[in-house]
């Protein structure tokens, strides 16, 4: 089981709720205070937790800060944060929820 996260978040499915969670504590790791606050919608979360969604405008803010603090991760964990900040970033220019199921 794991997210599904709509605009190319997971272009293989799924991402399993373990991964995204060890992405989550990474991320908080090297985040300042006020990027913690703009993925908060993100990192308050739980895994397996019914749908959510975030708003286009909200969306714009944790896809450029996921691809801001992706270039202090290693390997596979920057390209994740890239990759799930960059669909958050086509949403927000679609003027679309950002889906996660």
């Amino acid at each position: 089981m794991g997210w599904s996260i709509s605009h190319g978040g997971t272009p293989r499915g799924t991402r399993s709720y373990t991964t995204v969670d060890n992405l989550f504590v990474r991320l908080k790791k090297v985040a300042s205070w006020g990027q913690r606050r703009t993925l908060k919608p993100l990192l308050s979360q739980r895994s397996g937790e019914a749908y959510f969604s975030v708003e286009p405008r909200t969306a714009a803010d944790i896809g450029a800060t996921l691809i801001d603090l992706a270039l202090f991760l290693p390997g596979e964990w920057r390209d994740m944060a890239v990759q799930i900040g960059q669909s958050a970033l086509r949403a927000a220019s679609a003027n679309e929820q950002w889906r996660w199921s």
